[in-house]
């Protein structure tokens, strides 16, 4: 995605579907440029399709503003409740975001499979990562109260608000350092969401792929009927130029 701001128009492609964007956002382009908007264009021209799961989140955002403003509201009561060792406030923040993420989560697994089929459980694990990634991470989270998040996540960092007791005082915090195992774990853990992440892509383009031959075999079918039929009407002139003579 392009360093530059996008325009609000900009933003909504990230909740178009992926089979649309590419030609939702070459539209927008030239409409951009054709009204002098240039910088705001260039910034679109560099916006790269979203995977499934960023535009079910997107969409979900969208179709439900309120439960994505209200996830992001949480996570910062959560964060400011940790941060402050309050632990009643810390508890309800959770329960509020943990409410508002189950929401989105409900509309965003609609859109991640194809109408009328159930969602692996493996997209359903990547949507919520992403939504608990999102609300972790401050630009992401104002990202995501509009419905515009351009790329999938790491997981880290959502940790330090879901499933914690609110910050002890500092002189009584005791850090222990992960054990080799643990962090073994999570890499082979890192590994895992990158090899799924790349096997769905893979398969959008295939998927992007034999769309595309089909068309071509289409075209071409339509192109041997053109020929026959042009030719055959070239017959038919030449037998009755023969008949004249």
């Amino acid at each position: 995605m392009s360093s530059r701001p996008l325009p609000p128009e900009g933003e909504k492609l990230l909740a178009v579907d992926p089979s649309q964007f590419v030609a939702a956002r070459d539209l927008l382009v030239r409409k951009l440029r054709s009204e002098d908007r240039q910088d705001e264009a260039d910034a679109v021209a560099g916006l790269r399709k979203p995977s499934i799961v960023v535009f079910a989140v997107n969409r979900a955002a969208c179709d439900r503003p309120k439960a994505a403003r209200a996830a992001a509201d949480a996570a910062c009561k959560v964060k400011d409740a940790q941060v402050g060792n309050q632990p009643e406030a810390f508890k309800q923040g959770i329960e509020e975001l943990d409410s508002a993420l189950e929401m989105l989560a409900e509309v965003d697994v609609a859109h991640v499979a194809p109408r009328g089929k159930v969602p692996s459980d493996t997209m359903r694990r990547r949507v919520r990562d992403l939504l608990r990634a999102a609300v972790a991470d401050e630009d992401a989270r104002e990202a995501l109260a509009r419905g515009a998040l351009a790329s999938e996540l790491e997981v880290i960092g959502f940790s330090s608000y879901a499933g914690m007791a609110a910050a002890p005082p500092r002189e009584q915090k005791e850090r222990a350092e992960p054990s080799r195992a643990a962090q073994n774990d999570a890499k082979r853990q890192d590994r895992e969401r990158t090899l799924r992440k790349d096997l769905v892509d893979a398969q959008e383009r295939l998927k992007e792929t034999e769309i595309a031959v089909r068309d071509a075999e289409r075209k071409r079918k339509a192109a041997e009927r053109a020929v026959t039929s042009a030719q055959a009407k070239l017959d038919r002139i030449d037998s009755v130029a023969e008949d004249h003579v």
